[in-house]
């Protein structure tokens, strides 16, 4: 299948694209897919740089989509995405934080031969992204059940996109619905299928009920796709103070959430270093093995990459 047949959305919030464009360019140069930028609440300056990026690759980013002026959740960007454009017959996404390392396009594609939907991007923060025994909702980062049943990822997804319309339309569900919108006739269904939970992240409901639609759901962890997760935290903060008035999210202190914590933190810096020129941050002493070997990781991908990747794009906003 040509990889040009498939067009990724990025949904861009805040002013992270003066530092992740180097990641979706990595993307770009390791497959031959068409990008969509989709600005979620962007200010104008960055949406100036998205147009820039795109007129140095007219070719490969098709638009700069504003859908909301205002920061709206993930999956409502991708539902006003798929009510006004048709790409044809695939509907694809891809977070702004996974950084290509090697080609990576064609066994995806090869997927969707025989499956609706094939998903992507375990962060690198974790290894297990099995649902917790009594975990009240499915977090982004949980793909899959205790008994197997694949949820997937809302970080990279590539669907087929007449099972998606006709799955939505059966069920009345969308990227955006977490499960309080839901008909009761969907709410049963999930409930005898043992999928009853109290919310679903962006569209964990797409992907159970497209399978009790009778398709097909795969998901796949590519070793040339890296995800950091949570970069847009610390490279647009909007949310939490710390004790020294920075603004800064801080997951540590949130049940399982202390290595996502440490991993993107760390990459934040780092890639504000590499994006302006600057030495990065080694892997800060006294962190576990297993951290350590994490960050270095990342560091090391990050160095070998970004420098690469980098454009200069009219008066960068820092």
């Amino acid at each position: 299948m040509d990889e040009e047949t498939f067009v990724f959305n990025v949904v861009w919030t805040g002013s992270v694209f003066t530092y992740l464009r180097s990641f979706v360019a990595s993307q770009m140069h390791y497959c031959g897919a068409r990008y969509r930028f989709v600005a979620n609440g962007c200010p104008a300056e960055q949406i100036g740089l998205m147009e820039q990026f795109r007129a140095k690759h007219p070719d490969r980013v098709v638009e700069v989509l504003e859908t909301s002026g205002t920061m709206v959740p993930h999956g409502f960007a991708l539902d006003a995405v798929l009510e006004q454009r048709d790409d044809g017959p695939f509907f694809c996404m891809v977070d702004a934080d996974i950084l290509a390392l090697g080609p990576f396009l064609s066994s995806f594609a090869q997927a969707l031969e025989h499956a609706a939907a094939i998903t992507s991007g375990r962060g690198i923060w974790h290894d297990d992204d099995v649902i917790p025994p009594g975990h009240p909702g499915v977090a982004g980062e949980y793909f899959y059940s205790q008994d197997g049943f694949l949820f997937g990822s809302p970080h990279f997804a590539m669907y087929r996109r007449e099972a998606l319309d006709a799955t939505m339309r059966r069920w009345g569900v969308s990227f955006a619905e977490a499960g309080k919108g839901m008909s009761d006739e969907a709410r049963a269904r999930l409930a005898q299928a043992g999928h009853d939970y109290f919310i679903y992240d962006t569209g964990k409901l797409v992907n159970i009920f497209l399978q009790e639609n009778g398709y097909s759901v795969a998901h796949e962890e590519h070793e040339n796709l890296m995800h950091i997760g949570g970069l847009s935290h610390y490279l647009s903060p909007t949310g939490f103070v710390t004790n020294d008035g920075e603004v800064e999210p801080d997951w540590s202190r949130w049940r399982g959430m202390a290595s996502r914590f440490e991993v993107a933190r760390f990459t934040a810096a780092v890639v504000r270093d590499l994006s302006e020129g600057r030495v990065p941050p080694r892997v800060p002493d006294g962190l576990s093995a297993d951290m350590t070997r994490r960050l270095e990781r990342v560091h090391d991908a990050l160095v070998a990459t970004i420098p690469k990747f980098v454009e200069p794009l009219g008066e960068v906003a820092t």
